[in-house]
């Protein structure tokens, strides 16, 4: 059995144990930890630090009851949850667990003796809620994490936006909404959609929609998670996203859309209703669970099933990979963390890890678990470049 078999039976117990409310015995039969460590997996699993973990995945829901919790347990591996919305609580609970137990065998069980980097020495911080406001008349709006905004119908509390729904048709004026490398934002249009934008992704749309007509949005590029507000509500009229190589059509749904500029594939995830893809002319019509994949080079479209909580973690606060090339892994942590990520070798780009990960943490706990599974043998901080060798 690998160390990952072993981690993974260990959640398993543990979460259902959690769940039970049948305490530690798993863990102190466990031979993965110290006794240090054990006591920080147990101080770590109270109460109040499960809960704020579980606010992050979307809580349980309390008036499902515990009758469902245990049926959750019971059913345990024998099918998986159709959606994001049917996640069961033990799903919720293991993913807290296993989070904690493998960052808790990185810190403690460590394969090398190097003290931690100082991590403000090199002015790596974790991403935040920020974003710059791009009005009709191009003044350029900063907006931070507790500042408060409010200017005519939009207003923002420092981790969203919002705009207000005026009667009439007036003159279409667009704003932009950039987020930085090292931010995240969202935004609730004029017509209730929600949308939650990553890191280093700008977003044009229409202060106000016209009653009747398409409600269009550009993606200019970026990632955005869309929570469409259904056209039965806005006298049929479509919504479109629109990115530059495809179109978006959609009735009422929700659905993801990675569509970076250092990216070969544009990645359009379905999660509920339905969505056409459009490029050239040419339609592909998604399912939940389905995702489209446009190349960039070639403009060839191919659709495929995914498991979409991989796809949508982000909005959740985490990160979730799986069997992703550390290529990949380190773009993706690049844009949340804002640095630059080099390789010393082009061989090592090509390893694959998998892994659920908290947004929250700072990027040297990531470094140091990559680095402890012995793929690489060392990272370099310099200034805000990393180099992986």
């Amino acid at each position: 059995m690998t160390l990952f078999d072993k981690i993974y039976e260990l959640t398993k117990k543990l979460s259902k144990a959690l769940l039970k409310d049948m305490g530690f015995r798993d863990l102190d039969e466990s031979d993965l930890f110290s006794e240090d460590a054990k006591n920080h997996i147990k101080q770590h699993l109270s109460e109040a630090e499960i809960k704020e973990h579980l606010e992050l995945l979307n809580q349980i829901d309390k008036e499902k009851g515990w009758k469902q919790v245990e049926n959750g347990i019971s059913h345990y591996g024998k099918s998986k949850p159709k959606n994001r919305l049917s996640i069961s609580p033990f799903y919720k609970i293991a993913a807290v667990v296993v989070l904690l137990i493998s960052l808790s065998y990185i810190t403690f069980n460590g394969h090398t003796n190097d003290s931690l980097l100082d991590q403000k020495q090199f002015n790596i911080t974790v991403g935040t809620d920020k974003a710059i406001l791009t009005l009709e008349n191009g003044i350029n709006v900063v907006l931070e994490k507790g500042k408060s905004y409010q200017s005519g119908i939009v207003q923002g509390n420092g981790e969203r936006l919002e705009y207000s729904k005026t009667k009439g048709n007036y003159k279409t004026a667009f704003n932009y909404l950039t987020i930085p490398r090292g931010g995240q934002y969202q935004i609730i249009l004029s017509d209730s959609t929600i949308v939650w934008l990553n890191a280093d992704t700008k977003l044009k749309y229409p202060v106000n929609f016209v009653e009747g007509e398409p409600r269009n949005v550009e993606l200019v590029y970026g990632e955005a998670y869309f929570e469409v507000s259904p056209s039965t509500k806005h006298q049929g009229s479509v919504f479109k996203v629109v990115t530059k190589m495809q179109e978006v059509e959609v009735i009422g749904t929700e659905f993801n859309i990675m569509a970076y500029n250092d990216e070969e594939h544009i990645y359009t995830t379905l999660v509920e209703g339905h969505v056409n893809v459009v490029v050239d002319n040419k339609k592909q019509q998604l399912r939940p669970g389905e995702q489209s994949i446009l190349s960039t080079n070639s403009k060839d479209i191919t659709k495929k099933q995914v498991n979409v909580d991989y796809d949508i973690a982000w909005i959740r606060g985490y990160f979730n990979f799986k069997e992703k090339p550390l290529k990949d892994i380190m773009k993706v942590l690049s844009r949340w963390y804002d640095v630059d990520i080099s390789f010393a070798a082009h061989d090592l780009e090509k390893i694959k890890f998998s892994g659920l990960l908290n947004r929250k943490q700072n990027i040297e706990d990531i470094l140091n678990g990559i680095k402890s599974t012995k793929f690489i043998n060392a990272y370099e901080i310099k200034n805000k470049t990393i180099t992986i060798k």
